[in-house]
């Protein structure tokens, strides 16, 4: 969900990068393609693992694991309804007050170390990858280390990019699922006892695919912001016409507000996968058996809860999911700028410290 957000929001934004280096512009027919391969890789080291990408990343993955931390309850209330069988649909408030009455307030935050851990990772895998490909993309494409990147091939970095990052971080977040829905009933199960400990019991248990269990919904839901971006732009088309009868340019609020629509609409057309997602990132097999599971594919999934519940059972959980992608879009947009003044002050202050010993 995380990834796509990411995907999303550079994809809507111009590029204004600074510019490989002077070294990579279109090189001699007569270098051997050792040294272009090196050049290469020497001006994505260059453009890509600068202080000032480090500065944004930290304020980026510091926004996110904020944002998650503060609205981390209607994560727990939506995986909940997505894979509790015995759960029926009911509101978000109605759900919480189960959980609060089950576990105490601290089970509204059960698994929220995971999902921290599984976010930094996920934010710093994205982050580094679109920025190592738009450098490829400006040397190996355009061939001009300037040129402008257009939403369209932007998008399609970016969802490269995204793909790369469900591939290396998907064992996170299917750790993440178990801790949020694994039961403190000992008479029960062995609860898992952190990241660590799940990583490698579900790897012993189940085996190593276990671990990227859900990756098939995970890599379609990275055209969720293809949705997104399309949605946003016929949005985009009027509100610029509207802007300019009226004589002032859109304003960040209605910027936020055709976002948070686009968001929405994404959010509906691909909720099934992530309710598939969910399930199978959950599934600790048979009981008996671990290695035999309760959902073979995305597909069974879909065809299992169509069969219990008929089509509304897909969209189980949606009103907290709404509720969470607008809320945590809405705490990102007004508080990043903020904490990437934070960051770089502090990465500042320690780097004129550090020279100064």
């Amino acid at each position: 969900d995380l990834n796509c957000s990411n995907v999303a929001r550079v994809a809507t934004e111009p590029s204004t990068d600074r510019g490989v280096g002077s070294g990579s512009g279109g090189s001699g027919s007569g270098g051997s393609s050792s040294s272009k391969m090196s050049s290469l890789i020497e001006d994505v080291r260059r453009e890509v693992f600068t202080y000032t990408n480090l500065v944004h990343a930290i304020s980026g993955m510091t926004g996110g694991v904020t944002a998650i931390s503060t609205f981390y309850p209607l994560n727990i209330i939506r995986i909940r309804l997505q894979v509790d069988e015995q759960l029926k649909s009911q509101s978000a408030l109605s759900v919480a007050r189960k959980i609060v009455k089950e576990g105490g307030i601290e089970a509204l935050y059960q698994g929220w170390w995971s999902s921290v851990v599984s976010l930094g990772a996920s934010n710093f895998v994205y982050f580094y990858t679109y920025n190592a490909f738009k450098t490829v993309y400006k040397k190996l494409i355009a061939q001009n280390p300037k040129a402008a990147i257009d939403p369209i091939t932007n998008l399609v970095i970016a969802s490269t990019a995204g793909v790369i990052n469900v591939l290396a971080t998907t064992p996170l977040w299917v750790v993440g699922t178990r801790l949020s829905m694994q039961s403190k009933k000992a008479d029960i199960e062995r609860p898992y006892n952190g990241v660590a400990d799940a990583l490698t019991r579900i790897a012993s248990e189940e085996g190593i695919a276990a671990l990227w269990k859900g990756v098939g919904p995970s890599l379609v839901l990275v055209s969720n912001p293809s949705i997104q971006f399309v949605t946003y732009e016929r949005l985009r088309g009027p509100m610029a016409r509207i802007a300019e009868k009226r004589g002032s340019p859109i304003s960040a609020f209605e910027f936020f507000v055709m976002g948070a629509i686009a968001k929405a609409v994404a959010t509906v057309f691909t909720y099934p996968l992530q309710l598939a997602q969910s399930r199978l990132r959950a599934d600790k097999g048979k009981a008996g058996n671990a290695k035999e599971r309760n959902y073979n594919s995305t597909a069974d999934v879909l065809r299992k809860v169509y069969k219990e519940q008929g089509a509304l059972g897909w969209f189980k959980g949606m009103e907290a999911k709404l509720w969470q992608t607008v809320l945590t879009a809405a705490f990102q947009f007004l508080t990043y700028e903020q904490v990437q003044k934070v960051v770089f002050s502090l990465l500042v202050r320690n780097k004129v410290e550090a020279a100064s010993v």
